[in-house]
């Protein structure tokens, strides 16, 4: 990844340790994938095979990051760079540029148990979250399969998942 997102990555990695949050860099890049493959959209084009991205181009300098991801999520983000085209670091380095100060406003607007510095500044959060011009909603879904027939000849089962907005759900409202 670029010099200067890597950079932007460790002081994020601090800021969120100072305010009680203590993660592991591939914590914060796991939620990082997550929150890039949540909001991707595409251009409905398909590519042959994901670009090499570490290859130094005029000017760019690049470091190398170790990251230990679950296998599950890096066959999802295999699947989308050779889909989009793109390589899995450099889906990482966007999401370092792009949703990395959401992901900071969603978990800082509150403070953290115990964490004098995190109640002072969850105001600030808060007022940045607010900001925002599109701010995301807080969701809960469900989700609910049932299998139906299951032998040598046939498979049939039904899918169903069903998305609540958190401000307009009561706790006794969630389905089991």
């Amino acid at each position: 990844m670029r010099v200067s997102s890597r950079r932007r990555f460790r002081a994020a990695l601090e800021i969120l340790r100072r305010n009680g949050v203590c993660w592991s860099e591939s914590e914060l890049l796991r939620r990082l994938a997550k929150m890039y493959l949540r909001h991707w959209r595409g251009r409905d084009r398909k590519s042959a095979t994901a670009r090499r991205y570490n290859c130094l181009l005029e000017g760019e300098k690049y470091v190398r990051m170790a990251w230990y991801a679950d296998q599950m999520l890096y066959a999802i983000l295999w699947q989308r760079a050779v889909h989009s085209g793109e390589s899995i670091s450099r889906m990482l380095d966007f999401a370092i540029r792009y949703y990395l100060p959401r992901l900071m406003e969603e978990y800082l607007r509150s403070p953290m148990p115990g964490c004098q510095r995190a109640a002072k500044n969850c105001s600030y959060w808060l007022r940045r979250y607010r900001e925002r011009p599109n701010p995301q909603p807080e969701i809960f879904i469900t989700y609910q399969c049932e299998t139906h027939e299951n032998s040598n000849s046939a498979l049939e089962y039904s899918q169903e998942y069903r998305m609540y907005r958190k401000k307009d759900l009561l706790i006794a409202e969630i389905p089991y």
